[in-house]
């Protein structure tokens, strides 16, 4: 089990995998956890019921997820995954703009390039991996998704609350500019065509 465990640790193509759930997700729920304190406050200040159906946007991922496996399957994993980011980096960049259909309309996007994006790292983990390892890829995927949670679901609230909603953003887009950068640097386009067999 630890040989299989430490060969899924040692393939740089994985790693990068685990980077993007990592990072993403980390994101991602930074974002949630605190776009509802910035939307309450001045000078939104919406009442609390509305903020609270900011989680309807969810359902964007619905539709992402399954575009962004037929999209995979006819333009190739990387080049889908690369552009989801790009939507995911999209959408938060417009939460910058301080109206908040704007910022609704950003969440919305961001949420749909981020499901986007997790559909394709996760698929795409045990299809790398080797026989021996193709249960552990996974679990190492998820257990770097939920990390990235954890981790950034709190530090960015620090940052958040020092620094306020604007540099709270441009470090959201500099992990998705961090995770573009890995999965262009690291992840081979060629690596698609055995993987979607």
């Amino acid at each position: 089990m630890l040989t299989r465990l430490a060969r899924a640790l040692r393939a740089p193509q994985l790693l990068a995998l685990y980077a993007q759930g990592f990072l993403l997700m980390g994101a991602f729920v930074a974002v949630y956890n605190y776009l509802g304190f910035h939307l309450i406050s001045p000078p939104f200040l919406l009442p609390a019921w509305l903020v609270t159906l900011l989680f309807l946007a969810y359902l964007a991922g619905t539709v992402s997820s399954s575009w962004a496996g037929s999209l995979a399957s006819r333009f190739g994993r990387r080049r889908v995954l690369l552009a989801a980011i790009g939507v995911f980096g999209a959408g938060a960049g417009l939460m910058l703009v301080p109206q908040p259909i704007v910022i609704l309309v950003g969440l919305v996007i961001f949420t749909g390039g981020f499901f986007g994006a997790h559909a394709i790292a996760s698929s795409w983990a045990p299809a790398l991996a080797d026989v021996d390892s193709r249960a552990q890829a996974p679990s190492l995927y998820y257990f770097a998704y939920y990390a990235g949670s954890s981790l950034f679901g709190w530090a960015l609230g620090i940052v958040f609350g020092g620094v306020g909603w604007n540099v709270f953003i441009l470090a959201v887009l500099a992990m998705a500019a961090s995770s573009a950068v890995i999965a262009t640097t690291t992840l081979r386009p060629e690596a698609r065509a055995a993987g979607s067999r």
